[in-house]
């Protein structure tokens, strides 16, 4: 089953009807379906190789910086210990 084509015309009258409070989220609805159908949903590959590199350059960028290692608590209580002078 095809789908009807919609004009433009009538796209733009629905987004004219909308209050504009709605409006930023319509536009993020269409980024998503551009994102969807065009750049990055078809090559997994690339992106995956792309994330890759990402979580690469994180690692070194740790490695490097240990002086900026987040604290770790062992118990909820041991948390709001250190954080009671905040």
């Amino acid at each position: 089953m095809e789908a009807p084509t919609v004009l433009l015309a009538r796209v733009e009258a629905a987004l004219r009807r909308l209050p504009p409070r709605r409006l930023k989220e319509v536009l993020l609805f269409i980024e998503f379906l551009e994102y969807l159908t065009g750049n990055g949903h078809d090559d997994d590959a690339s992106e995956d190789a792309d994330l890759w590199a990402a979580v690469l350059a994180h690692q070194t960028y740790r490695q490097a910086h240990l002086e900026e290692q987040p604290e770790v608590f062992d118990s909820p209580g041991a948390f709001l210990q250190a954080t009671a002078d905040l």
